[in-house]
């Protein structure tokens, strides 16, 4: 088999026989409402030539922007009517319903259970989905499994065999503790491909946390990545490794950030996993295949400059994100956030009745045009919509632009498809500044349900 790299977690996986699969497309610009950019930067024509190439499978690890490229996916259901989308079988429809919304449905589309296969030509592709998740590894909120239904999984492993080899795509599902218990059963592998560096917003969009310190937790958490990427890579047996989905760089005014992300260079990645595995790193330029066959590269990775790279930042970073750029105002701002905030109360709520521990906490959110909390005391909770004070001793406080909150909350009536205004697409695209007073409490995850349901028994509090 040959893999392509193309970037980020964009691979084609192909056989000797010709077969072929895409993993996790993302070819444009602007995922996660607009502040991740390619790196190396796109020129332009990648777009077109990844979809003249010809795909029988594009599989879609899970719904993260850059994994999942809806405007890539719409035109690659267009014009390869032939190819088959192929995901694996959450608990919600959150997945499918998008993958749908692209053009992919009816027999188009191959929804995979769990430690199921599925034929591409003379490639078995087989799907583990990621059933656990630790917020300490991973650094965002949306869980990948609970008993809870409304959490279930949320990412998965691919694993690839043709021509005698087998290829295991962990994407970003390394970061999940389901891997530890998945991998030992796969025996040995030939190549793996996993994330090496962290997409959280976590420490870079942190206020109160000082650059060096920024910098020293940065340090920490990505060489936790790369550490487990080597781990997996030892578990597996790989002949073979390649770090990949880490090739990204915030732009607009967040691009002031990418020096605290938790994100090392490729080449210090392979580095990494040449000290601490007894595994060979792979890397590709663009476009360029690794042989596993003959155990060579087309065109080797070439580390972009620390010139070339500022100057490409130093232009993005004049890119206005969407949401700033509507003027029309927020009439029900305050109603709107009262509702959404009953939401995350109500969610709160439903957990402890499901048998999660009560929490004495506060979750607040600050923007230039409404803002408001929730009290957690226990088993009791308490919304309000006003002007806030300074942080309590146990408090997250997230601060956004308005017209990012308005997105984020509301829906049209009757709305139930796909969006990438969720919480969790915010939150990974580093748009909230983020001020935290003692430990990460579980109920900040509470915020994926930041949204207005209905207004009827709509009761808040004076500020």
């Amino acid at each position: 088999m040959k893999v392509q790299w193309f970037r980020s977690a964009t691979v084609g996986v192909i056989s000797n026989g010709g077969s072929s699969v895409l993993c996790d497309p993302w070819i444009t610009d602007g995922a996660f409402i607009g502040s991740w950019f390619h790196f190396p930067p796109l020129e332009g024509f990648e777009f077109d030539k990844l979809l003249s190439q010809k795909w029988d499978a594009v599989y879609i690890s899970h719904l993260h922007a850059d994994h999942f490229d809806r405007k890539f996916l719409a035109a690659l259901s267009r014009a390869q009517p032939e190819c088959v989308a192929v995901i694996p079988s959450f608990s919600h429809d959150w997945l499918r319903r998008a993958v749908e919304n692209c053009g992919f449905s009816g027999s188009r589309l191959e929804t995979v259970k769990s430690g199921k296969s599925f034929m591409v030509g003379d490639i078995s592709a087989t799907v583990y989905v990621a059933d656990h998740c630790d917020p300490r590894i991973c650094g965002v909120t949306l869980p990948c499994h609970s008993r809870d239904p409304r959490l279930a999984a949320f990412d998965s492993i691919g694993i690839f065999e043709a021509d005698g080899q087998k290829i295991v795509n962990a994407n970003d599902a390394l970061a999940v503790a389901s891997s530890a218990n998945v991998l030992p059963r796969l025996g040995k592998v030939d190549l793996l491909l996993g994330h090496y560096g962290g997409a959280g917003p976590f420490p870079q969009t942190f206020v109160d946390l000082t650059p060096e310190e920024k910098t020293r937790k940065a340090k920490i958490l990505a060489e936790g990545f790369l550490s487990r990427l080597a781990g997996a890579a030892n578990t597996l047996r790989a002949s073979y490794v390649m770090p990949f989905a880490g090739h990204y760089v915030l732009g607009g005014r967040l691009s002031r950030l990418n020096p605290f992300r938790s994100v090392v260079p490729l080449s210090a990645a392979l580095e990494w996993v040449k000290n601490h595995s007894r595994s060979i790193p792979v890397a590709v330029s663009p476009f360029g295949f690794f042989d596993l066959d003959s155990g060579q590269v087309s065109d080797p990775w070439v580390e972009p400059s620390e010139s070339a790279t500022a100057d490409y930042i130093a232009r993005i970073s004049h890119n206005v994100f969407p949401y700033e750029k509507s003027k029309a105002r927020w009439e029900s701002a305050e109603e709107d956030l009262g509702e959404a905030l009953k939401a995350v109360a109500a969610e709160y709520e439903r957990r402890i009745g499901l048998g999660q521990s009560p929490t004495d906490y506060r979750i607040s959110i600050d923007t230039d045009r409404v803002s408001g909390w929730v009290d957690f005391a226990g088993e009791d909770t308490s919304v309000h919509v006003g002007n806030l004070e300074g942080l309590k001793e146990q408090e997250t406080r997230l601060r956004c632009h308005p017209n990012l909150l308005k997105g984020l909350v509301t829906r049209a009536p009757g709305f139930t498809g796909f969006t990438p205004m969720h919480f969790n697409q915010a939150e990974i695209g580093s748009h909230f500044e983020w001020r935290r007073r003692g430990d990460f409490n579980e109920v900040v995850r509470c915020l994926n349900f930041l949204q207005v349901t209905s207004r009827k028994n709509l009761h808040l509090l004076p500020a």
